[in-house]
């Protein structure tokens, strides 16, 4: 029999919530958004994506994806698979950048001397295994990065896969994460950290795969988020041992965000509709659901190259009791070229 323990947020749930959130038409808690600018690329940044962010050592710090620049660094490389910046932990700018001697980002997950020896083979070619990162969780001392390993080619810089998962802990705003290699996740199992939440002392963290992206969310103490064998997953009832029980608790999307809004005292995932420039919200009374209807409420600026994603609020940052918070997406502008797109949300 597989070990499996009560999720103590969901048997607490009254069942009127569930009810209303499958029977109720979506009714978006958004007043108003918006449009507020960007955040700054570095010097010579044509493009970089993700932007998840979190409190830590009293600053509000950024994490990118892919960031690309114009100039080759020491290294002889044009990009880093990740990067970061950083604002006040009290308002929204100015930003830093954290940059090597010659200028350009430094790498925030740093490479393994496979990874490393594997991409100076293939300078010249549309190949690299790197780690991409994905949602980040903070207790304001410690923070917790999600990244999946791809492998990238031979066909193309658009033939990409996964091939492992795991974390890294970070600690100091002004250096580099230290990865946890040999993964803990292997490529059988989802790409979890699409979103994670601190609540309390245990990560909830999201996997969204498949056509329709549905999200799977497991959870482990923040304090042993190193450890494999303490994750547990959610099978729509009970916290299970085994990551095939996981169960979809909703259909999102590959990058967004989760977090608990004290002003509308329930949980908030914000994405954008998989493919499409929509804004979407759902509300749950916890990280497990249930979770309401997908609810649209705004677009992202137009026009854009292709399609927007990763829709990530950052609650570190919010005014006003939580009423008003900050959001940012990454918006395509031309070929390889990429901005950090900020909003305001006004909530009901």
């Amino acid at each position: 029999m597989r070990a499996s323990s009560p999720a103590p947020h969901q048997t607490a749930l009254p069942a009127v919530f569930a009810s209303l959130a499958a029977c109720s038409a979506p009714t978006s808690p958004v007043a108003s958004v918006r449009d507020i600018g960007t955040v700054p690329n570095p010097p010579t940044v044509s493009a970089r994506d993700v932007g998840f962010s979190a409190k830590l050592k009293g600053k509000s710090v950024w994490i990118f994806g892919d960031t690309l620049f114009s100039e080759p660094a020491a290294d002889g490389f044009q990009w880093r698979s990740s990067s970061w910046s950083w604002t006040n932990a009290d308002s929204l700018g100015p930003f830093e950048h954290a940059l090597g001697a010659d200028g350009k980002p430094v790498q925030l997950l740093p490479h393994t001397e496979q990874e490393d020896t594997f991409n100076r083979e293939h300078r010249d070619e549309p190949r690299r295994h790197t780690p991409w990162p994905q949602a980040l969780v903070s207790d304001g001392d410690r923070a917790v990065i999600f990244y999946v390993n791809m492998a990238t080619g031979p066909d193309g810089p658009w033939d990409f896969s996964s091939r492992s998962g795991s974390v890294a802990t970070w600690t100091d705003p002004g250096a580099p994460a230290q990865r946890v290699e040999p993964p803990l996740f292997s490529d059988d199992e989802p790409d979890w950290g699409a979103a994670a939440v601190l609540v309390g002392d245990h990560v909830y963290t999201f996997a969204c795969e498949g056509r329709s992206k549905g999200c799977k969310v497991a959870r482990v103490p923040f304090a042993e988020a190193t450890s494999r064998a303490a994750y547990r997953f959610f099978d729509g009832d009970r916290w299970s041992n085994h990551w095939e029980d996981a169960t979809e608790v909703f259909d999102g999307a590959p990058l967004f965000s989760v977090h608990e809004s004290a002003h509308l005292g329930a949980f908030v995932a914000l994405y954008m509709a998989p493919g499409d420039d929509e804004m979407r919200v759902r509300t749950a009374p916890a990280p497990e659901g249930p979770w309401s209807d997908a609810a649209p409420f705004g677009e992202g600026k137009e026009p854009s190259e292709s399609f927007d994603y990763a829709f990530i609020a950052h609650p570190e940052l919010a005014r006003e009791g939580g009423a008003v918070e900050i959001a940012s997406y990454t918006r395509p502008i031309g070929w390889l070229r990429q901005e950090t797109r900020l909003v305001e949300l006004r909530w009901k």
